[in-house]
């Protein structure tokens, strides 16, 4: 099951504290034992969480021999946003905020300054692609 944005409820509090771990962990996740130790849980309210967040889709759940056992290493499935893209967004100090969006006499949808920004963007991410293929190339 892949998460869509409309599939997030809001999580409990120890649900959302045990994925914030998990997320610090990256790639390589936590043993479940781990994770128990550091949330301060038994094994039973552990792998409860850890089923939640497994059927909504937000951890991988991995069979792995460890510690001369066999135990299961959770993984998040969701990953930390990268907000600098939007650093230099137009938006932000624009004067026109105010009344913009639906209601407004503004929309996003037609900004001439949002357009220019991310037609910036677009040609520094090509020069970006360009030299990343000529250093290969070389």
């Amino acid at each position: 099951m892949s998460p869509q944005m409309h599939d997030y409820v809001k999580l409990g509090k120890l649900e959302e504290k045990a994925l914030k771990l998990l997320l610090q962990h990256g790639e390589k996740g936590l043993l479940q034992s781990e994770l128990w130790h550091l949330l301060g849980i038994t094994s039973r309210d552990g792998s409860r969480v850890a089923i939640k967040l497994e059927k909504r889709g937000l951890v991988k759940r991995v069979k792995e021999f460890a510690n001369d056992r066999w135990t299961m290493r959770l993984i998040s499935q969701v990953k930390p946003l990268d907000l600098s893209i939007i650093r230099d967004s137009p938006c932000p100090p624009c004067p026109y905020n105010d009344s913009c969006g639906p209601s407004g006499n503004y929309s996003p949808t037609g900004c001439v300054l949002i357009e220019s920004w991310l037609l910036a963007l677009s040609g520094s991410k090509d020069k970006k692609e360009e030299a990343t293929a000529q250093t290969m190339r070389a």
